[in-house]
């Protein structure tokens, strides 16, 4: 019978997890039970096995009563037998190591031995017992003691020999690894009642197999610590102190070890209040990774008291023991905002320069009575981080020293750090730093631009004015020469006279000394010298032309000048060149430019001894002469030819390069004329957009840049209409549209309007056609039209657009649109005339706007054979009035509505003797 115990464990948030353990029974008569299978694929991974073999083995025989046969070869004989040495009585030892198993939990164990004959298949009983250990003086007169009756094995169910395989071992093997045992002795052997009989005798292999399922509990929790503060586990209270409001969110952790790869570990937490063991919280939480980790989010934990917290691991089926209990404290009191001082810097008023630039000051920050700050942090104004500085001791100050690195306005920031790691709020003091460097100014040598008057060697008047109010003297020195001294006057100022050794940046460093020895950084004062040579160019850079470049020295003893010649992103066009000077110093250079990529001109000189000077840089233009090209006579069509004329500014333009868009690879020349221009005929031969580009080459084959003109050649019809006009709106009524087309060999036009649902029109043999249209609909309306030769090859579309309406003309001699007419009380004639056929009458209605608004009621009046109508009409008074007129058809409906406004004036008064 086989019976399953199972452990469970329930994981907040986790699948339950089953861990089986597996232990057999053997039945006293009948063949040993085997162990099941380990669990299925479906479960957690196995416990692991390991599995034991003999250490030693040994037999006694009652034929030799004092001796015992220790790992001898051959099987194991385990009760009578008779051979022919005559009959003997055995009984067979194993000896296991148990040291692997150390430590281990036992949860089962079974055994196999093999049985390799038998005298009889039919007659079997075996027991198996644990015994003490053989030694040396074990024999079959004196054999080792029997301790435990194990196993007992009957007649097998089938085959012969059978082996004794699933022996249920657990709870021996257990007790002696618990009792730390490092070996088990195991005696097999036929019971007392069977022990004589032969027919029992059985062998079994020397060996045996012990396949042992254990399970090694995880180890006890280690290396314990809070996470905020990091700080390890405290074993006394009242431990860590950590900010109270991170009690939700602040982790413990720990490193949890398992010799066994591959279970799932879960840590038990406790946390509970020092004062009050029942304020407590319990929470299981996975280990990841080797590091198990809680957080206590426990809103009911009351701050300001002390907790202890610990743990444990299991792996499901054994717990380590406890971890070391730790404590820690949760603040919720914020120190107070730190005071500080400054001797140096910090007065009542912040705006007074105190202190200078270079001048250290210290600052100390005090607690303002929090006993628990053990740290200060600050910035200074530049500073974006937060430096920290320990207090001297809890609640006590701290103090820092900052050196000014220049004047102006700063502040200094800092709060106070409590032992649990509360900050205080912000504390900021601001103060002005004086500079206390001099003042330098020369008029020859100024700081932000270069006085051409200046020059190496050339001396210059530099002021000195104090940056301390009591300055006796100043120390100076220019670039890395040494420092020299010179007193101030009455007036604290002082002047000193330098030439410079060298041409670019020159700097003069000054620094003063005040009366009381107070001594400034030095200022450094940049100016430039200027040795570059000058530069001038004798008339513009054109392509082709020689250009001279006169070039002046600036640096004594010039003997050559050197010059370099550069594009776009300081591409080189010329090498560096280097040119002689003359006797006095100039120099010149001629340069004709190929082409127009030259952007600067870059010149140095040097001296007989190898000085360089500065280098002159001077921006370039050059003048690419590129030809002007106009278009006259045509080329707007395929097959009209068109006139081009070149012009070009070019010295000694031999000839011009032209080519069209449409034949690039194919260009053409022409002679130029004595002006330096030159005319030529194109006749474009398909439609699209050209390009026309020229360039002029002179007698030396220099070619210009390039110059073009763009023009669009069309092949679409050309659309005209008398009776359908752009503006204004034209009648609705039947005309015609005029077809001219531009390509050759038309023999009909595809012709539609407002849509490309196209009706072919023949064309004449001179291109042109006629077409017929009868506006049904008034509006905006569009032609398209486009030519078709015989080949049925199609030219572009042509549009024409145009406007119709059928709003009625409204015409008054009487009262004009627009006007003002006098004549209140006096009548009018209204004439209607159609803008679209079939009208057999006109609604209208007169409108009065000023100096009241009224409608008259809506008239009717038929239209004559002509369509015209007629309608008299008398204003009653002076205003404005408009009418509002449509046309009707036969069919009921109605035109669009025509508006007619006028204005009448009222009748003069007439006066008589």
């Amino acid at each position: 019978m086989v019976r399953t115990h199972v452990r469970r464990s329930t994981l907040p948030g986790r699948r339950r997890r089953l861990v089986t353990l597996l232990t057999t029974t053997l039945l006293l008569t009948g063949t040993a039970a085997v162990l099941p299978a380990t669990a299925s694929a479906a479960e957690p991974p196995p416990l692991p096995v390991k599995t034991l073999t003999r250490s030693s083995w040994a037999y006694t025989d009652a034929a030799d009563p004092l001796h015992i046969k220790v790992n001898a070869a051959g099987d194991a004989p385990v009760g009578a037998s008779v051979d022919a040495k005559g009959p003997h009585l055995s009984r067979a030892y194993y000896t296991l190591d148990l040291t692997s198993l150390r430590g281990k939990h036992v949860v089962g164990a079974a055994l196999t031995i093999p049985e390799k004959r038998a005298t009889d298949c039919a007659s079997r009983a075996v027991e198996l017992w644990s015994t003490a250990p053989v030694t040396a003086k074990s024999s079959w007169a004196k054999p080792p003691a029997e301790l435990t009756r194990l196993a007992t094995a009957g007649a097998p169910a089938a085959g012969c020999p059978a082996d004794l395989a699933g022996l249920d071992l657990t709870a021996a093997v257990a007790k002696a690894v618990q009792a730390g045992e490092k070996t088990l002795t195991l005696e097999l052997r036929v019971p007392g009642a069977h022990e004589l009989d032969p027919r029992y005798g059985r062998w079994f292999a020397n060996d045996l197999s012990l396949k042992v399922t254990y399970n090694t509990p995880p180890g006890i929790p280690a290396n314990l610590r809070t996470a905020s503060p990091d700080a390890p586990c405290a074993t006394t209270a009242p431990g860590v102190f950590t900010r109270a409001y991170d009690i939700p969110i602040t982790g413990h952790y720990a490193d949890v070890t398992d010799p066994d790869p591959g279970q799932d570990l879960v840590a038990h937490w406790e946390m509970w209040s020092v004062d009050d063991p029942s304020v407590r919280r319990d929470l299981d939480w996975p280990v990841t990774n080797g590091q198990a980790y809680a957080q206590f989010d426990n809103p009911w934990l009351p701050a300001d008291h002390t907790y202890a917290w610990r743990l444990r691991v299991t792996d499901g089926v054994d717990t380590s023991d406890w971890s070391p209990t730790c404590y820690l404290t949760p603040d919720s009191v914020k120190p107070e905002v730190p005071d500080v001082t400054s001797e140096v810097y910090l007065t009542d008023d912040p705006w007074t320069p105190r202190g200078g630039i270079g001048v250290p000051g210290q600052f100390t920050f005090t607690a303002h009575g929090s006993t628990d700050v053990v740290r200060y942090e600050y910035r200074f104004t530049g500073q974006s981080e937060w430096t920290s500085v320990p207090a001297e001791s809890p609640g006590g100050p701290a103090t820092v020293t900052f050196t000014p690195a220049d004047s102006g306005s700063f502040s200094v920031g800092v709060r106070s750090v409590d032992r649990a790691n509360n900050y205080s709020w912000e504390q900021y003091r601001d103060f002005t730093v004086k500079d206390i460097r001099p003042y330098v100014w020369s008029t020859l040598y100024p700081p932000y631009s270069t006085n051409p008057g200046g020059n190496i060697g050339v001396p210059g008047v530099f002021d000195l004015s104090p940056g301390l109010p009591d300055t006796v003297s100043y120390d100076y020195h220019l670039d890395n020469g040494p420092d020299q001294t010179v007193v101030a006057d009455a007036d604290h100022n002082a002047h000193v006279t330098l030439a410079p050794t060298h041409g670019g940046e020159n700097v003069l460093y000054v620094r003063n000394t005040g009366a009381d020895g107070t001594v400034s950084l030095y200022r450094e004062y940049k100016f430039q010298v200027d040795t570059a040579p000058d530069i001038t160019i004798e008339g513009g850079l054109q392509i082709g032309s020689e250009s001279t470049f006169r070039l002046a020295p600036r640096l004594a003893g010039t003997t050559s000048y050197t010059y370099w010649i550069t594009g776009y992103q300081d591409e080189p066009i010329t090498g560096p060149v280097t040119v002689p000077a003359a006797a006095d110093g100039t120099g010149s250079f001629a340069w004709t430019p190929l082409d127009t990529r030259a952007q600067a001109v870059r010149v140095r000189s040097t001296d007989a001894a190898g000085t360089q000077s500065e280098v002159r840089y001077l921006s370039l233009y050059v003048d690419g002469a590129a030809p002007y090209v106009t278009r006259t006579g045509g080329a707007d069509a395929p097959g009209q030819p068109g006139t081009f004329t070149f012009r070009s500014s070019l010295k000694n333009t031999a000839e011009f390069v032209y080519w069209p868009s449409t034949d690039p690879a194919h260009k053409l020349t022409v002679p130029a004329r004595p002006d330096g221009t030159a005319e030529v005929t194109w006749t474009p031969t398909e439609a699209g957009n050209v390009w026309f580009t020229v360039q002029a080459r002179n007698t030396a084959g220099i070619l210009s840049a390039e110059g073009s003109t763009f023009f669009t050649v069309y092949d679409s019809p050309v659309v005209t209409s008398a009776d359908f006009v752009r503006e204004p709106a034209g009648p609705m009524r039947p005309g015609t549209f005029t077809l001219t087309s531009r390509m050759a060999g038309t023999v009909a036009f595809e012709f539609a309007v407002d849509s490309y649902t196209t009706t072919d029109v023949a064309a004449g043999p001179d291109g042109t056609a006629t077409a017929a249209y009868t506006p049904t609909t008034s509006g905006y309306h569009t032609v398209y039209v486009r030519a078709r030769a015989a080949d049925g090859h199609t030219s572009g579309w042509g549009y024409y657009s145009f406007t119709v309406t059928d709003q009625p003309k409204v015409s008054s001699a009487d009262y004009p649109a627009g006007q003002a007419s006098d004549g209140a009380g006096t009548p009018g004639t209204f004439t209607f005339t159609p803008n679209a056929p079939g009208m057999t009458g006109y609604v209208y209605v007169v409108h009065r706007n000023w100096p009241d608004s009224a409608d008259e009621p809506e008239r009717t009046v038929p239209a004559g054979a002509d369509g015209t109508a007629s309608v008299t009409w008398t204003p009653e008074s002076y205003g404005d009035y408009y009418f509002t007129v449509q046309g009707r058809r036969a069919d009921g409906s109605l035109t669009e509505t025509a508006y007619y406004s006028f204005s009448v004036r009222s009748a003069p008064e007439v006066t008589g003797d």
